[in-house]
């Protein structure tokens, strides 16, 4: 083997060298990268989690406002929205019975 084609070797596996270091330095980027935004994902939806808490629990809060304050109507539309219920139920229990 000459001397050119040795220094030509050398020259190649500089190069594919210098080029795996990039590529693993790209590769390290794109995990903090991916690392970031998994944990904005999670902030987010924790974030989303509690902003749905406390909306369920002011809902609870006015239910149990507007039960006090109009029980005979509170229990009228449990009534009609349990007759509703028990109405789709039953029609749509006789509609799979039939096919």
């Amino acid at each position: 083997m000459s001397e050119d084609e040795k220094r030509s070797l050398v020259g190649k596996a500089v190069h594919v060298g210098g080029r795996v270091i990039q590529v693993g330095a790209e590769a390290a980027r794109l995990k903090v990268q991916a690392n970031h935004a998994v944990e904005d994902v999670k902030v987010e939806a924790r974030r989303l989690a509690k902003r749905g808490r406390y909306a369920a629990e002011d809902l609870i809060d006015e239910t149990a406002y507007r039960i006090k304050r109009d029980p005979f109507r509170s229990v009228a539309i449990t009534l009609a929205v349990g007759l509703g219920v028990g109405a789709l139920a039953g029609w749509l229990a006789g509609r799979i019975g039939r096919s």
